[in-house]
């Protein structure tokens, strides 16, 4: 995992593309979320055969979600990952929604984005697989959604974050581990304007960095 996280530092000074941003569930952002419009989506990988056909989409009944993520020079990057403690492959395509929860189960005043652009999201199967902790970083992740937040000045920390699935698929309620896969706690980006919103923007599953 810390490899991923390296490679999604990398892509995060790339080329710009667009983003729909949504605002906390009870508050409004005092300014657009233009700053958003300078992160850049990860570079697709390529499915090496054609699209699988005849597999369920996941529901959020057989998923676990867990979620890591580390300091940039001015925000905070990270992802959530996906396990498949069901019976049989599934898949996801598209971007989840993500909401960061503070101890009470609030949302955060954090403004949501998420990345549009680049054609069709990539359909990605989920095996079977259960999270494994490895002092190396931890395996078992069937399919990750990359996270980039910015700009925070308040005084509450995540505790826990909630994943709704794309096409339906249903609520997940995730907790938050370190680099070796062990409860953890979430960081956060530094405060750069205090007038101005935070932002969290959620990029499409795509398959993890093996």
């Amino acid at each position: 995992m810390v490899r991923w996280l390296l490679a999604l530092l990398l892509v995060s000074c790339g080329t710009p593309t667009s983003v729909i941003a949504t605002p906390p569930p009870s508050t409004t952002p005092t300014q657009p979320a233009a700053a958003a419009t300078r992160l850049s989506t990860p570079t697709a990988r390529s499915s090496p055969t054609p699209e699988p056909t005849g597999l369920a989409k996941c529901v959020a009944s057989q998923l676990q979600a867990v979620a890591a993520g580390t300091m940039a020079t001015d925000f905070y990057v990270g992802a959530v990952f996906i396990a498949n403690r069901g019976t049989a492959p599934c898949t996801v395509r598209g971007n989840p929604e993500v909401l960061l929860l503070a101890g009470d189960g609030s949302p955060l005043d954090v403004m949501r984005a998420s990345v549009t652009g680049g054609g069709t999201p990539t359909l990605v199967v989920v095996p079977l697989s259960q999270f494994v902790p490895d002092p190396g970083g931890f395996s078992g992740a069937g399919a990750t959604a990359p996270l980039q937040w910015s700009n925070y000045c308040a005084d509450i920390l995540a505790t826990s974050f909630r994943v709704t699935l794309p096409d339906g698929g249903g609520v997940i309620d995730g907790s938050f581990v370190d680099l070796a896969g062990k409860a953890s706690r979430f960081g956060a980006p530094p405060c750069d304007d205090a007038s101005g919103p935070s932002t969290l923007v959620v990029y499409p599953f795509q398959e993890p960095v093996r």
